[in-house]
């Protein structure tokens, strides 16, 4: 029995942290891009998972969505406020 809860004990944050991980940018572009144009845009970013508001930033052609090389430089910043 104690082997069963110290193992329990060693798997649960590695469980956690495999729960809390960070899509990639092709994963989230694959997950969140409802209408097929390999973006994000605002209806869809405001309807996905994402803890932050839709990051204007990001955004760097002005053009009102989120394609994958423009996700990927912002999660190079790392996270907001850095």
């Amino acid at each position: 029995m104690k082997r069963v809860l110290l193992l329990a004990a060693l798997l649960m944050p590695a469980a956690m942290s495999a729960a809390l991980a960070q899509p990639s940018p092709s994963e989230i572009i694959a997950n969140d891009d409802k209408n097929g144009d390999k973006a994000i845009d605002r209806a869809e970013w405001a309807a996905s998972p994402a803890p932050i508001p839709f990051p204007d930033e990001a955004d760097t052609n002005k053009d009102g969505k989120i394609d994958q090389a423009e996700l990927e430089a912002l999660f190079a910043k790392g996270p907001p406020g850095n």
